[in-house]
């Protein structure tokens, strides 16, 4: 394993509606749950899947992933807002915030990148997780009020050439969405990537997303938050630094652990 990665291009991708009616026509605002205000202080969700390097490969194949990306985002619309902070009316002078989602459609971040040094097998040979690893996920190191902070994206992806394959990752703001979201996301993405122009008219067998949040009644919205400015809320705490592994299953054997689920 040779080099590094070196990033050729960052973009900031807005959801494109494949049918009328599919992007709402104004904007919207969705209030955080006492669930979602506990993740918004950790890292970004971040996944990849690493993929064999497709026939012409290059530019094409980006740009193909771009244009599937932003027909993805259009059907997850509220993941290409930002988040914003509001100072809150509270009883007793008690200075407080709130933290809700703005549905504007700004957009999230794709980033093109090549490590022609690395194989396949670097990575997935590997016990342990290479340290290259790391530089495949965008927005890398952020924690979810970061994005408020910055107005950064809530929702980023990177394309990463490999010198035989690609690995492709995302990261999510895990105050916005949770991990079952995420993948949801990453299905739809694959799956309008997957098809042909020809069957663009054909409805996706990933079903939509449901962006709804329930609160207990009687909860203010926004729910005011007990501090003067975000960055009071956020600890950064510095953890010793540890090898990470990965764990590799077979097919027999994840086809052993299904058959013993559908037996429960």
């Amino acid at each position: 394993m040779e080099g590094g990665v070196h990033i050729m291009s960052r973009r900031m991708v807005r959801p494109a509606a494949e049918h009328a009616g599919e992007l709402p026509d104004h904007e919207t605002v969705h209030h955080l749950t006492p669930l979602d205000l506990q993740t918004i202080t950790v890292d970004y969700v971040q996944k990849g899947v690493v993929l064999p390097k497709p026939p012409g490969g290059g530019e094409h194949v980006v740009e193909h992933l771009v244009s599937s990306f932003a027909r993805a985002l259009a059907r997850f619309h509220p993941l290409a807002g930002r988040l914003a902070v509001a100072e809150t009316p509270s009883p007793g002078g008690v200075p407080t915030i709130s933290i809700s989602l703005r549905c504007n459609g700004e957009g999230a971040e794709f980033v093109h990148a090549v490590a022609p040094g690395v194989t396949v097998a670097d990575i997935a040979d590997s016990l342990y997780v290479p340290r290259v690893v790391w530089s495949f996920f965008p927005l890398n190191g952020m924690l979810g009020t970061d994005a408020a902070v910055e107005s950064r994206p809530v929702l980023a992806a990177q394309v990463t050439e490999l010198a035989d394959g690609m690995f492709v990752a995302m990261s999510l703001n895990h105050g916005v969405a949770d991990g079952f979201t995420f993948w949801h996301m990453f299905r739809t993405w694959s799956e309008i990537s997957r098809r042909s122009d020809d069957s663009a008219d054909i409805e996706l067998s990933t079903p939509p997303p449901v962006f709804d949040r329930w609160f207990v009644d009687g909860i203010p919205m926004p729910i005011p938050l007990p501090f003067a400015k975000l960055e009071d809320m956020v600890r950064r705490p510095v953890y010793t630094p540890v090898e990470e592994c990965f764990l590799h299953f077979s097919a027999e054997s994840e086809g052993r652990a299904v058959a013993l689920l559908l037996l429960d």
